[in-house]
């Protein structure tokens, strides 16, 4: 089942499910987006930019693939400009785009992730990739994890936000389909990191802020 959204298009942004988003929206094309989707189901489709995008003309070239967000949160300046939080609710795929009027919109498909095979190898996977986070993060001085229960396809996200990847690879992270695949993925980047310390750490001056590495 398809829906038309608005889309966000910018670049070396990539909203991931269950997380949150701030943006300041000051053109007035946006401004527009922002009133249109407040007044109806408040839901945002970002869009990150392919590299070159200064070139790209009225409507540069964005991923196929992104992250609808609703507006938790908003607040009108008084030029009219506003400030919004937006909360990843799904994956897009763009099925059709109609020309910017004053926005560009399309119309997407809901891409479902797909689950682990069981409830224990959920159980399995998350609490091993939550505890290495904890591992490597209280090294490196990462942002911890939200205290309250996390979904899978959220703790995902959340743990991939901190990681320190590039925009190409969140929207690489974004397009797995299966949350088994994408904490694989953060998993192989966590243990790289820890061997990184554990083989660096007889070198390193007790002074040295390990977050240098």
């Amino acid at each position: 089942m398809s829906r038309r959204i608005p889309l966000f298009p910018l670049p070396g942004v990539v909203l991931m499910p269950g997380t949150m988003l701030p943006l300041h929206i000051f053109e007035a094309r946006y401004r527009a987006m922002v009133a249109d989707a407040l007044a109806s189901d408040r839901t945002i489709g970002m869009a990150m930019l392919y590299p070159g995008w200064e070139s790209g003309g009225e409507d540069p070239r964005i991923y196929s693939v992104g992250g609808a967000g609703e507006i938790v949160e908003s607040e009108e300046l008084e030029d009219g400009r506003y400030n919004i939080l937006l909360e990843g609710r799904f994956r897009y795929r763009v099925v059709e785009e109609s020309p910017a009027n004053p926005y560009r919109v399309a119309r997407v498909e809901e891409i479902r992730s797909v689950p682990f095979s069981d409830r224990a190898e959920e159980d399995r996977v998350t609490r091993a990739a939550a505890a290495l986070f904890t591992s490597v993060s209280a090294q490196l001085e990462l942002p911890p994890l939200p205290e309250e229960a996390l979904s899978p396809e959220r703790l995902a996200s959340e743990i991939a936000l901190r990681l320190r990847y590039t925009p190409p690879e969140l929207q690489a992270i974004l397009e797995a389909d299966s949350l088994a695949s994408r904490f694989e993925t953060l998993a192989g980047r966590m243990l790289e990191w820890k061997g990184r310390l554990r083989f660096l750490a007889p070198f390193r001056p007790p002074e040295l802020d390990p977050r240098r590495n």
